[in-house]
């Protein structure tokens, strides 16, 4: 596996949001409206930012949905290379968007390129009836079939839970459909519907 496979984009490109230093913007990692204060000079040019209102966790990449889209589909390695991100940024935020290991494309992807090129390294090397047994084991226990299933993108969204969205706070609607606020907020904000304290605001006229 060369580096190029590790850090191959498999859904790009992807398009930098159209802000400026200055302008705000609502960051789904920090889960609140932040102000943009610079650009990087990364692979992908991408806007900094950091919260409104000083909370937040401090100042670092915007993460919208566009960003969030490569974070849950493209490998760790590809992302950090692409956007400059550090590693512990990109855990933190697959953990906030709840993206498994297991359910990420990419990192799918790197796993099986892995295996190959191991398997490249044994041709011609009959296994013992014991070493096959012990990785059929491995592979039942560890359910790595689960990788060969092509556009996997963990528990889907049933119609019962997506009416949910927008009637009641982000944070109930993951209390009640088991994923993360972040989760919520990224496919209320996909689906282009306004959050419960919008539509309060609206409907009270304020």
């Amino acid at each position: 596996m060369t580096d190029d496979d590790r850090v191959q984009l498999l859904f790009g490109p992807y398009q930098a949001p159209p802000l400026k230093r200055g302008d705000r913007a609502t960051c789904l990692y920090r889960d609140t409206t932040v102000i943009i204060t610079s650009w990087t000079d990364a692979p992908t040019p991408w806007p900094r930012c950091r919260a409104l209102d000083g909370l937040g966790g401090g100042s670092g990449l915007l993460v919208d949905e566009e960003l969030a889209r490569a974070v849950s589909h493209e490998a760790a390695a590809a992302v950090m290379f692409w956007w400059r991100a550090s590693a512990t940024a990109v855990k933190n935020w697959r953990r906030a968007l709840g993206v498994t290991r297991m359910e990420n494309e990419g990192t799918a992807r790197l796993i099986l390129l892995a295996a190959e090129s191991g398997a490249a390294v044994l041709r011609g090397q009959e296994l013992t009836p014991e070493q096959v047994e012990r990785r059929r084991r491995t592979a039942r226990e560890k359910n790595l079939g689960r990788h060969l299933v092509g556009g996997y993108h963990g528990p889907r969204w049933t119609a019962e839970q997506l009416a949910l969205l927008g009637t009641m706070p982000d944070e109930e609607v993951a209390a009640q459909t088991g994923r993360s606020i972040a989760a919520v907020r990224l496919m209320r904000t996909r689906r282009k519907i306004a959050s419960a304290c919008d539509r309060r605001r609206r409907s009270s006229g304020t």
